[in-house]
């Protein structure tokens, strides 16, 4: 039912008011993209006209023997024509290249900002991914959306100068000759024109149901396939494919989606060839009516010489003109709705701040003086869920102390430091900070607060100080000690570029890490930002039970005054802390020391701890 509605083609005046819009965005990204595009478009399509019309005149003054001066000035001013605009069309295209290439990486760029400012509860829901996603499958299997308005308004200049040239230029042919009633030729030519032109706009609506229809249909398996491209050629899937001798499944699947999405778009390829033999046809078929209209005329006396030169090669390119001006308008019918689409993402077309954006209050937060952070009957559940994640939840935490999130996978852990961190809200209940729900303090700041080492942390393909550092500008000797403090200073002296050497292979000397690595790195970045309160959410989990005591022994002396949170599976971690809070089913069901739990025999955590007990004998 979605790929029907999608096929529905909108009107014309909607469609180019959409374009239009975009063209006003990439106006104020850059304003010298477009103009580049259509400047350069319009000075390459004028230059056989200007050729035309010279040769015309030279011809004249040639048959009518005047003298050379004047056939060497008009041969003068065809050479300094077509020169000028050489010149000027070579500066159109050096600004076309460019700008383009700039234009490409703007609307991608704008396209993230989105991604980055929007509140994280719009990244869960599928919405704004698959928004994002349709946007550029549409121009990367069909040339539909922003990218491509500088090519619809190329194609608009190029039609309109070859029918406005083309129509000055052949005028005399639509005039009807002395004692002529009926310009037969000059009418047959203007049919076929018009049938040309009414054939494409029926073809072009059929290729557009057609790609619309099968959009989403192809979008699937171009993921397959792209899918299977990044499994065979990645590290990742180099062993499997060798071990499992998975080369012919792999090769069997790539030739049934390409089988599949040659039949989708084959009827496609054969109605475009067709349609561009017709128009071809009907194109040839105007071309000898001219030449037939011109001759009698010339036979007749009314043309001189280079009217004939003129006249026959204007008419020529006039169907042209017309076919091509029908096509562009008809272009921006098809580039509307994708259009649209791209304005309402980035929040200029009618859904303007279509995704929410988590709202910042105007108080200060004071980063200095002592605080604590207040649960009161904290309830929530995630968007389009009807099961709780979290509720009635009531706990208290003070700068300078160390808490431990225990409990069993799906217990609430991770949610509750979602909720600290203000990347959601609660359903119900509030978060006080110093007696203050955090929702009146400023975002940016309320987010300085933390230094969160989350389970899914990312690295960057970046150099090593700039992953730590998490900017491009760094103090060294502060990353250098955030590494040591982390467990790898050793690690950080064998590499050839120490704090300067590039993650990933990305570049061509980009070192790879290990899961125990990249952790530590996101470790150290933590400890660079420097701030009040710590939140390790398992984040050593690829770490072995030895290494994480020592790296969470560790950490308890760096973070000393600071109040930090640990979330770990393995309790031994977390018997250093001051309170250990233990979850189960999104309840708080115990809280206290790590003597005081486990003399509850009958408790969450004591049966946790004897499940565990053999890690630590």
């Amino acid at each position: 039912m979605r790929a029907q509605k999608r096929c529905e083609q909108p009107s014309f005046w909607k469609s180019f008011g959409s374009v239009l819009r975009t063209a006003r965005v990439i106006f104020r990204m850059n304003w010298r993209n477009i103009p580049a595009f259509v400047c350069d478009q319009i000075l390459i399509t004028l230059q056989p006209f200007v050729a035309l019309y010279f040769s015309a005149r030279i011809l004249d003054v040639l048959a009518a023997g005047e003298s050379r001066e004047t056939v060497i000035g008009w041969v003068v001013a065809a050479v300094a024509c077509n020169y000028g605009i050489y010149l000027l069309e070579k500066l159109a295209v050096f600004g076309n290249s460019v700008e383009g290439v700039v234009l490409y990486w703007q609307l991608y760029q704008e396209m993230s900002r989105v991604m980055m400012r929007a509140d994280y509860e719009e990244l869960e829901k599928p919405d704004i991914g698959l928004a994002k996603e349709r946007i550029e499958r549409s121009t990367r299997m069909f040339w539909y959306g922003p990218w491509e308005v500088p090519g619809v308004l190329m194609a608009v200049a190029k039609g309109l100068t070859i029918t406005i040239a083309s129509l000055l230029l052949s005028w005399p042919v639509f005039v009807p000759a002395p004692g002529e009633t009926v310009p037969w030729g000059t009418v047959l030519m203007l049919a076929f024109i018009l049938i040309s032109a009414l054939y494409s706009i029926r073809t072009e609506n059929r290729l557009y149901r057609m790609k619309e229809g099968s959009l989403e249909e192809l979008a699937v398996e171009m993921r397959r396939l792209r899918f299977l491209y990044r499994y065979a050629a990645e590290n990742r899937g180099a062993k499997d494919i060798r071990l499992y001798r998975q080369q012919g499944l792999i090769r069997s699947l790539m030739r049934e989606i390409s089988a599949r999405t040659e039949k989708l778009t084959g009827e496609r390829a054969r109605l475009h060839a067709k349609s561009n033999g017709v128009r071809g046809a009907l194109s040839q078929a105007v071309v000898c009516l001219a030449y037939l209209a011109v001759g009698a005329r010339a036979l007749a006396g009314y043309f001189s010489v280079g009217s004939i030169v003129q006249c026959a090669g204007a008419v020529t390119q006039l169907a042209e003109g017309i076919r091509s001006l029908v096509y562009s308008l008809q272009h921006i019918r098809m580039q509307g709705p994708h259009c649209q689409e791209y304005l309402d993402f980035i929040g200029e077309g009618q859904a303007a701040g279509k995704y929410r954006t988590m709202q910042s209050g105007e108080c200060t937060v004071d980063r200095e003086g002592d605080w604590e952070l207040v649960f009161e009957n904290v309830s929530f559940r995630y968007p389009g869920s009807q099961e709780w994640a979290l509720q009635n939840l009531n706990l208290r935490l003070k700068k300078g102390r160390h808490y431990a999130l225990v409990g069993r996978n799906g217990s609430g852990k991770t949610t509750f430091v979602k909720l600290l961190c203000r990347l959601y809200d609660p359903t119900q209940g509030r978060i006080l900070l110093n007696g203050r729900d955090i929702r009146a303090y400023r975002l940016e700041e309320y987010y300085r607060l933390f230094a969160v080492v989350f389970q899914d942390f990312q690295l960057f393909a970046l150099p090593l100080g700039e992953n730590v550092a998490a900017s491009a500008r760094y103090d060294e000797a502060a990353v250098r000690r955030c590494l040591e403090q982390a467990g790898l200073s050793d690690w950080v002296a064998n590499l050839p570029g120490g704090v300067g050497q590039p993650l990933y292979s990305v570049e061509k000397d980009g070192v790879n890490v290990s899961g125990g690595e990249a952790q530590k790195i996101a470790i150290a970045r933590a400890l660079y930002k420097d701030a009040p309160f710590v939140v390790l959410d398992e984040p050593t989990a690829a770490l072995d039970p030895i290494a994480e005591a020592e790296i969470y022994e560790g950490f308890r002396a760096m973070v000393q005054g600071k109040g930090a949170l640990y979330i770990s599976h393995r309790l031994s971690s977390c018997r250093f802390c001051d309170v250990i809070a233990v979850f189960e089913g999104g309840r708080l069901v115990q809280k206290g020391s790590h003597e005081e739990l486990l003399s509850q025999q009958e408790g969450e955590y004591a049966r946790l701890w004897q499940a565990q007990a053999q890690w630590y004998e």
